[in-house]
C-alpha cells in the first residue's frame, strides 16, 4: 500500500484507540464486499466514519446512563414512594416530571394533573414543579392544571427553562395567581432581568425559588453566577414572601441562608434528591429542605437536542459523565 495510505491508517489508529491491524482487516473486509469497486483510502475513511457513530452511540449510552439517576422511575408511584420516603426524613417535596420526547402537551398536562391528585395524599407541604413551555404555554391547559392545583390546595411551582421563555412563563404565573392558586417561581441568578422579575415577585407575595441557571443571558454572557446569586439574595432578604435556595453549592448556600435568616426573611434550602445534597447545612441552620423528586424520561434536564442553540449543554453533559466516572473509581 502507499505511505499515503499508510498515513492515514496511522491517524485512525491514533484517533480512535483502534490498532492499525484491525483497521486494515475492515479495510480489506469492506472492499471485498464491494468486490474491489473502491479504492483501499476510500474503503479506510468509511471505516472511520463508523467507527464515530460507534463512539457516539456509546457516548449516548452513558449520557442516558447518567440521566437515569436524576429520576426515581418512570411512574407517578416511583415519585410518590421517594416522597414519602423524604416525608417520613421531615423532609419537603416538589414533584417534577420530565416527559417523554415529542409528547403532546394535552398528555404532559394530564401526568401534572395526576401528580397533584397524588401530592395531595403525602401530606402538607408538597407541591409540583411545572415547566410550562412544555405545555407550549397554552393557558387554557394550564388552566385546567390550576383548577386541580387549587381543588387539592397543593402548590404550582413554575420552573425557568430558557431565557427568551420568561416573559410568557411570568404571564401564565400572574394568570394562576388571579384565579386564586398557590403559585411560586423561579430566578435564574445569571440573567440580568432577573433583578426586575424579583421586583415583581415581591410586588406579588409569592415565594421564589433562586437557582444559578443552566442557560445564561444571552446579552450578558459574562456574568459571575456565584456574585448574581448573592446579589439577588441581597435584593430579597427582608422583603420577599419566601426563598427557596437551590443550589448544592456550599460556597453559594451558606451565605445566602445566613443572608436571608438576618433579615429574618422565611427560606429554606432546595436539593435535588440525585445530587450531593447539603441536608445538614439546613439541619445546622435550623432551615428546612424541599427536595425535588423527578419522575418519567431517562434522561438529564437537558435535552441533547437543546445543545446546538445551547452550546453550553454540552459542558454539563461532559461533566455529568465525568462525575459519573469518578463515582465508579472510587466504587469498591
Amino acid at each position: 500500500m502507499s505511505p499515503d495510505y499508510q498515513q492515514l491508517v496511522a491517524r485512525i489508529s491514533l484517533r480512535h484507540h483502534v490498532s492499525p491491524e484491525q483497521i486494515e482487516r475492515r479495510v480489506r473486509s469492506r472492499r471485498a464486499k464491494l468486490l474491489g469497486l473502491i479504492s483501499p483510502r476510500i474503503a479506510a475513511r468509511s471505516v472511520a466514519a463508523t467507527l464515530v457513530l460507534t463512539e457516539a452511540e456509546q457516548r449516548l449510552g452513558e449520557y442516558l446512563a447518567a440521566g437515569a439517576r436524576h429520576v426515581t422511575g418512570m411512574k407517578l408511584d416511583d415519585a410518590m414512594a421517594a416522597a414519602r420516603s423524604e416525608a417520613a426524613a421531615r423532609r419537603l417535596v416538589s414533584v417534577g416530571y420530565w416527559p417523554q420526547p415529542q409528547e403532546a402537551p394535552a398528555a404532559i398536562a394530564t401526568h401534572y394533573r395526576a401528580a397533584i391528585e397524588a401530592i395531595a395524599q403525602a401530606g402538607p407541604g408538597c407541591s409540583i414543579s411545572v415547566k410550562v413551555d412544555q405545555l407550549d404555554f397554552d393557558a387554557a391547559l394550564m388552566s385546567e392544571v390550576l383548577r386541580v392545583a387549587i381543588a387539592h390546595r397543593v402548590r404550582v411551582h413554575f420552573d425557568a427553562q430558557a431565557y427568551d421563555t420568561a416573559t410568557r412563563t411570568h404571564a401564565l404565573v400572574a394568570q394562576g395567581l388571579e384565579m386564586g392558586a398557590d403559585v411560586s417561581a423561579t430566578l435564574p441568578a445569571r440573567w440580568q432581568r432577573s433583578t426586575q422579575d424579583a421586583e415583581r415577585f415581591i410586588a406579588m407575595g409569592i415565594p421564589v425559588r433562586l437557582v444559578k441557571g443552566q442557560g445564561g443571558d444571552p446579552e450578558h454572557p459574562k456574568m459571575d453566577p456565584r456574585a448574581c446569586y448573592l446579589a439577588l439574595v441581597d435584593c430579597l432578604a427582608g422583603r420577599a414572601a419566601h426563598v427557596g435556595v437551590a443550589t448544592h453549592d456550599r460556597r453559594v448556600a451558606e451565605p445566602a441562608l445566613r443572608r436571608l435568616l438576618a433579615a429574618r426573611t422565611p427560606c429554606s434550602l432546595e436539593q435535588m434528591r440525585s445530587l450531593p445534597r447539603l441536608d445538614f447545612l439546613a439541619d445546622a441552620l435550623g432551615v428546612p429542605t424541599r427536595v425535588y423528586v423527578a419522575y418519567g424520561r431517562f434522561g438529564l434536564p437537558y435535552a441533547l437536542g437543546e445543545v446546538l442553540r445551547r452550546p453550553a449543554i454540552l459542558g454539563w453533559v461532559l461533566r455529568d459523565l465525568l462525575n459519573r466516572k469518578r463515582s465508579t473509581e472510587r466504587a469498591p
